[in-house]
């Protein structure tokens, strides 16, 4: 009688080990599909908040308004995508002569999703050329993170600007 019941505990508990692993299986693909379907998706990864990090280059001063300079770059992390930032120096131009500069910037990220629409985000702070840091606060104005606060910091080296761009429900930042 043990021999017997020896088998049915083994094929007991091989049946639910099996029923385990195709469950664990089958979670772990399902994950993966709603991660990769959020890479490259700032909607998809931006409903809690994104944190992306950032590189552009200097591209000159924007033929749009001729007083705005123009940098172009990439975002990374959770959503990746193309950048456009135009900063604008606030106050008069003798300003511009000093190391700190209070700064209007515009930052537009372009998403690698087909179909997303991009975001857009109005961001006020300082640039201290001396140091190189740049300190920006603001919120999205365009897209589908829009209302959400974001917060820009990073440095400039030889004109380029690399840091990171956190995006967050409002109340979250507080």
């Amino acid at each position: 009688m043990a021999r017997l019941s020896v088998p049915r505990i083994h094929a007991a508990a091989l049946g639910g080990l099996a029923a385990l692993l195709l469950t664990s299986s089958a979670a772990t693909q399902g994950t993966k599909a709603v991660r990769d379907a959020a890479v490259g998706s700032v909607c998809a990864a931006g409903a809690h908040g994104l944190d992306l990090s950032f590189a552009s280059q200097f591209a000159g001063v924007s033929q749009d308004d001729h007083t705005s300079n123009l940098w172009n770059g990439q975002v990374g992390g959770l959503a990746r995508g193309s950048l456009i930032v135009t900063l604008e120096p606030l106050g008069s131009l003798m300003e511009t002569a000093r190391p700190v500069w209070e700064v209007k910037t515009r930052w537009i990220v372009a998403p690698e999703a087909p179909g997303e629409i991009p975001l857009v985000a109005e961001l006020y702070g300082t640039v201290n050329w001396k140091s190189g840091v740049l300190r920006l606060a603001g919120v999205v104005t365009e897209g589908c993170l829009k209302g959400y606060e974001a917060v820009a910091s990073g440095r400039f080296a030889a004109l380029d600007a690399a840091g990171t761009l956190q995006i967050q429900p409002a109340i979250a930042l507080r």
